[in-house]
């Protein structure tokens, strides 16, 4: 069978396990000229206890499990109505029954995440299902329970229901989502553009509130990426904080720079509920990999100690304010976001100073190396066992591929290039010190997570603001801040562009195309500071809810 007829067969069988009920009639579906924004669309197709379930936060849906409100099969059955993936309803309900049935008979919840269905990435290997991970090769390879990862592991103990695996893009190493067996994911706020990627599937549902809690993971920016484009908040952990065993990759064996997984919401609680819980269960006894280091209420605590108090302008907290990375200016949208943030922290009494580290682009270049050392052939070898075609943004490594990989030496190099660049890195950080009212290094580093507020199809291409994360391995949390506005983010025809690089994002922006898409901010923190992180996150969301200064913003 060729590979478009194997394509077409997978969407065929994808489409005929939805429920009859379920299935919209073509001309339910609005086309993007007469209604861009669909992010609420679906709602009309609900019943109002469809609606209130899903239109609740996890916290909000595990108290109603727990009480017997709601039930576990109850609240299965609305998300994957919302989900509109009845694919794996049957299983999924069934493993409903079955908590509904332990909560009848003992009186006690299966865990702390009894009834609350979990969306997860094509990534995570589940029992039963494939992790086809946008490569048509993939298609049939279903996986078993060996090979499952702690993560699903633990959720599933923890009370947690599979409902739905999410779109991925071909080799999973793309800022869009985009692949030659479901197509393309887009934005449901604008669906003129992309839903990022790599972990675009569920930044689309979590969006469409066809989920309540998705798991994402991220090598340069997979996790923040689809965050931004889509309104919600993402945690990037250090590398080691939570298990990232049990997901196919197209980086096999890879000893350094590796991907992290991380929880991507639609609310701030259910990302710091999330991280907490699985932190819980203590990991590192079963996954070799995860470091010994239990969630920590004070590490949160001190950061809320420093916050501003709720109509006061006492914040003790430092931020590092990166505008700009010298090499890619960000659009207006994200520019305003930047100032936004930026206001809405001083007005709060917190201390902001400029940020102006080691050049971001460098680092870059020696990470895309470190992964062109062996993702060029892993790609090629995927595509070509179904001979589909790459995706245009692929063909550079898959051109690549077939010159020689890099020999351990040279591997090595960039291994010591990238460590030096660390160090120097963490000497700028700690000499911030000297430039603070209060004598200590900074606290974090607003940026941006990318130069756009989403990009058309195809036009992601620059990952400086996202993936020195990824170099220094920090941890990282993406929030939502605003909406482009044709009426505020105008155009820049008499910009005179810093490089070739700099031009080609440039000219990507169009005030009416780019209108309504939601802008996310990133705030980094150093390594393994997960808690302190989600502490700033808040800060910096209660910062946007009390600012005065404009009310063109979201939290």
């Amino acid at each position: 069978m060729d590979w478009q007829s194997t394509a077409q067969a997978k969407k065929t069988t994808l489409f005929s396990l939805i429920s009859v009920r379920w299935r919209l009639k073509p001309s339910d579906i609005p086309s993007v000229a007469a209604l861009r924004d669909v992010s609420g669309y679906i709602s009309r197709f609900l019943t109002p206890q469809e609606l209130a379930i899903t239109n609740s936060t996890s916290v909000k849906i595990l108290a109603n499990a727990r009480s017997g409100e709601w039930s576990a099969v109850e609240i299965t059955r609305a998300f994957c109505h919302r989900a509109a993936i009845a694919h794996q309803l049957v299983a999924a309900e069934r493993q409903a029954e079955e908590l509904d049935e332990y909560l009848y008979q003992t009186g006690r919840t299966m865990g702390p995440l009894h009834g609350l269905p979990v969306s997860l990435k094509d990534r995570f290997n589940i029992n039963g299902l494939e992790s086809a991970c946008g490569y048509i090769s993939w298609l049939g390879q279903k996986k078993d329970l060996r090979s499952e990862g702690t993560l699903v592991r633990k959720l599933r103990q923890l009370g947690a229901v599979f409902f739905v695996k999410t779109n991925v893009p071909m080799s999973m190493l793309m800022g869009e989502t985009s692949n030659n067996i479901i197509g393309s994911t887009i934005n449901p706020y604008n669906r003129n553009l992309s839903a990022g990627g790599a972990s675009g599937g569920e930044g689309a549902l979590l969006v469409m509130k066809g989920s309540p809690l998705g798991w994402g993971s991220d090598i340069a920016g997979s996790i923040r990426i689809p965050c931004a484009f889509n309104n919600l908040y993402g945690l990037r952990p250090s590398f080691g904080r939570l298990p990232a065993s049990g997901m196919a990759t197209s980086l096999p064996g890879l000893p350094t720079a590796g991907s992290v997984i991380g929880p991507m919401t639609a609310d701030l609680p259910s990302l710091e509920m999330a991280t907490k819980t699985i932190l819980d269960t203590s990991p590192w006894k079963e996954d070799f990999d995860v470091l010994d280091m239990p969630w920590s209420e004070d590490k949160i605590q001190i950061v809320r100690n420093r916050a501003c108090r709720r109509g006061e302008s006492d914040g003790k907290l430092t931020f590092g304010i990166m505008n700009y990375d010298k090499v890619v200016l960000p659009h207006p949208p994200v520019n305003r976001a930047m100032k936004l943030v930026t206001e809405a922290l001083i007005e709060r009494g917190y201390e902001v100073i400029e940020w102006d580290p080691p050049l971001h682009s460098p680092a870059i270049d020696i990470l895309f190396q470190i992964f062109g050392s062996t993702a060029g052939a892993s790609v090629r070898q995927a595509i070509d066992a179904s001979g589909e075609p790459p995706l245009p943004q692929l063909l550079s490594w898959y051109r690549d591929s077939e010159s020689q990989p890099a020999s351990s030496s040279e591997f090595w190099d960039l291994c010591r290039r990238r460590d030096e660049y660390r160090a120097a890195y963490n000497d700028y950080w700690t000499s911030t010190q000297a430039r603070s009212a209060y004598k200590r290094p900074i606290d974090g580093v607003i940026l941006p997570v990318a130069p756009s507020a989403a990009t058309e199809e195809g036009l992601f291409s620059y990952y400086a603001y996202s993936g020195i994360v990824n170099v220094l391995d920090y941890t990282s949390g993406s929030f939502p801040v605003t909406f482009a506005d044709r009426s505020l983010d105008f155009e820049t025809p008499d910009y005179e562009p810093m490089s070739l690089t700099d031009r080609s994002v440039w000219r990507t922006y169009q005030k009416d195309l780019f209108d309504g898409a939601p802008v996310g901010l990133q705030v980094m923190g150093k390594r393994l500071q997960e808690e302190k992180v989600i502490g700033l996150m808040e800060a910096i969301a209660a910062a946007l809810q009390d600012y005065t200064g404009s009310k063109s913003h979201q939290t």
